[in-house]
């Protein structure tokens, strides 16, 4: 295929990629909004803090795939579903392949619950976890109108059912999987973590950690407006729906492991974000690594080129820790001496 390089606009992109099928869901240039950003050089994300370099790496690697003849994007409810809820249309996963059978990390971009920017952190990061041995999915969840709760937690779970129900044909090991978001997608991810409004309320496997990048956590104080409006709506006042989809009110000793960084001059989502979900973790005993980087930008993404660059080999090493032992036969007790004794125990 044609080499994706940060000098293109979004449109000669979309163009590159229009064999795959789904250009218009990977590179959206139509409507008011996308349409605006149709005739940018990707080079010019540079300005806001991003690698252009990391996303045209992350076009590629993903119009690789589908010319190698890889399924790369998933409509994530059937018609029926979509017939009791109209709302729930035109989302869907984007699947980053390994060849091998691995575990799998499903991705939630940030936005504000205005949309979710998968072009800028969804793709370079999950380019950078196949690099890593793992799928990567990232998914477009329910925004603006549509991104009123619980909506958006409603996608991912669909999200994570979907990859489950689908494993043999996505080739992915679904034990130990991993979530990770970015901004409002960190807020997204963050409640899924939890068990009240999350991976258990939903009746399915907790994920083995989850990986927050500048975060969106409380809906109280120091939340980031934009955020707590797109997402709460009608209800952004009322104080029970607010303690409700404060990640950091929701925590328990059941929390999976998180990786967290941010920016502590953030100059979009406060730093006591991250703060409060990292006192909260700590009070509950939940494994976590926390960094935090002297800039006022609000985020980097995967990070390349900055110096949170490298954080996500960090956060996967983290999940890593996370994996159980998996031991194919039984362990039994030796009758004579009462020894335990473990055959055939292989370990990951």
């Amino acid at each position: 295929m044609k080499t994706i390089s940060p000098d293109m606009t979004f449109e000669q992109i979309h163009d590159a990629l229009e064999f795959t099928g789904a250009a218009d869901w990977l590179v959206p240039v139509k409507g008011d909004a996308a349409g605006q950003m149709a005739q940018m050089p990707l080079s010019f994300t540079a300005q806001l803090g991003w690698s252009p370099e990391a996303m045209a790496e992350g076009f590629q690697y993903i119009g690789g795939l589908s010319e190698a003849g890889k399924s790369i994007c998933y409509p994530l409810y059937t018609e029926d579903e979509l017939a009791e809820d109209p709302s729930a249309a035109q989302r869907y996963l984007v699947h980053f392949s390994v060849e091998k059978k691995a575990r799998f990390v499903i991705t939630c971009s940030g936005g504000a619950y205005i949309g979710a920017a998968s072009m800028i952190e969804g793709f370079p990061t999950c380019k950078e976890i196949n690099d890593l041995g793992y799928h990567a999915f990232t998914l477009n969840y329910r925004a603006l109108k549509d991104a009123k709760a619980p909506n958006p937690i409603n996608d991912l779970a669909a999200a994570v059912r979907f990859v489950i129900e689908h494993a043999g044909e996505l080739n992915v090991d679904i034990s130990d999987y991993a979530i990770g978001g970015f901004s409002a997608g960190g807020h997204l991810t963050g409640c899924f973590g939890t068990e009240s409004i999350g991976w258990k309320h939903y009746g399915l496997p907790r994920p083995a950690a989850v990986m927050l990048a500048y975060p969106v956590i409380t809906m109280k104080e120091y939340t980031h407006e934009d955020s707590r409006k797109n997402f709460l709506q009608e209800y952004a006042e009322d104080m029970e729906m607010r303690e409700k989809y404060s990640v950091e009110a929701q925590i328990t000793a059941a929390y999976p492991a998180a990786y967290v960084w941010q920016c502590d001059k953030d100059s979009t989502v406060p730093i006591q974000n991250t703060q409060l979900l990292v006192s909260a973790l700590n009070k509950y005993g939940v494994k976590n690594e926390y960094h935090t980087f002297d800039s006022e930008q609000h985020g980097w993404g995967c990070g390349k080129g900055t110096p949170a660059e490298g954080w996500v080999k960090q956060a996967v090493a983290l999940w890593e820790t996370q994996f159980e032992i998996e031991v194919l036969d039984e362990l039994h007790i030796n009758d004579e001496g009462g020894k335990l004794i473990a055959q055939n125990i292989d370990i990951f």
